[in-house]
């Protein structure tokens, strides 16, 4: 009784949505500038990352890692905390990060990352760090999220020297706050293979000037208080300091590689916005759900499996490893 009433489930939500094939016209990304390059240029090491918890579950083990940066340009970096979900034996498997939205608790992330290792992909949870939220001083919007790429680039190299993962099959899937930092991890790192950015959009200064997300109206309100501004001109400063952007970097993403799952009634990461980066990416294959920012998680089902329908298409998963998860 279970399964037909998710069969119905999803086919209702199915209804609801609108599925958009990649443009045939697409005639590929442009290559990353040397000058972008030497921006997130850093110094690997070999400092052993901590294991703090380890957790065994049914099929798959759960540990909470801590790893340390090697470029430490904004205040509260220094540590990269993520969670690794991976599946017991000697296959190397594809692995795909996950990228939280930018408050509250983590139970939509890890429900993606169950559903992924569950599936015969390991997950990597890369936690946010919230000292990287304080909105202080608007020149320090730009550095930080150049530190944030930097700190993903290096839980990418910690996936390379690890023994059951695939470093060659490489995912990322984001929500929210994640998928823009999932397109902008994806713009810089060729190592990522396959990318769905979820509820995502580009123009930073527009989405956090115009957001009505209740955490960002929050902080922009105080700001504007504080330092006796306008909107207008919060916004205008924002566009003077911010050049880490999805849109700055968007015809860098390869549309062949990419999934966008958008919400046409967004206000908290703006539908026109979400648009914008599309096109600009090239117009890869997209969903539009019949939802606002929060009621998108009607769909969580359905974007779940859309989600792992690509990763499968754009990830290699082994035999032995499909023959396992049947």
């Amino acid at each position: 009784m279970k399964l037909v009433i998710c069969f119905f489930a999803l086919f209702f939500f199915a209804l609801s949505c609108a599925h958009y094939p990649m443009d045939e016209n697409y005639n590929g990304p442009l290559l990353l500038p040397e000058a972008i390059k030497e921006k997130y240029q850093y110094t690997s090491h070999s400092k052993n990352p901590v294991i703090n918890i380890k957790k065994n579950k049914k099929g798959f083990f759960v540990q909470e890692i801590k790893l340390f940066s090697s470029l430490n340009s904004v205040k509260g970096a220094g540590e990269i905390k993520i969670e690794y979900y991976g599946i017991p034996g000697n296959i190397k498997r594809p692995v795909i990060m996950v990228l939280p939205i930018l408050g509250g608790p983590n139970t939509i992330v890890k429900s993606f990352a169950r559903f992924f290792v569950k599936n015969g992909y390991a997950a990597v949870i890369v936690h946010r760090n919230n000292s990287y939220k304080k909105l202080k001083v608007l020149n320090n919007i730009d550095p930080v999220l150049r530190q944030i790429i930097i700190d993903h680039m290096q839980v990418l190299d910690w996936i390379k020297t690890r023994n059951d993962l695939d470093e060659n099959n490489t995912g990322v899937f984001g929500i929210s706050m994640g998928g823009i930092k999932a397109a902008l991890v994806t713009a810089i790192d060729q190592r990522i293979k396959a990318s769905v950015f979820a509820l995502a959009g580009g123009d930073l200064p527009y989405i956090l000037s115009y957001s009505k997300e209740k955490g960002i109206r929050k902080k922009r309100s105080r700001y504007m208080d504080e330092n006796h501004v306008t909107l207008d001109e919060f916004h205008n400063e924002l566009k003077q300091t911010i050049t880490c952007d999805p849109l700055n970097y968007a015809r860098y993403i390869d549309a062949k590689k990419s999934l966008m799952i958008l919400a046409v009634f967004d206000t908290a990461v703006p539908y026109k916005k979400g648009k914008e980066l599309r096109k600009k990416i090239g117009n890869p294959e997209s969903i539009y759900l019949l939802a606002g920012h929060y009621s998108a998680i009607l769909y969580i089902d359905y974007v779940k499996h859309k989600s792992l329908d690509f990763f499968r298409k754009k990830l290699n998963l082994p035999y032995e490893a499909m023959i396992h998860h049947r």
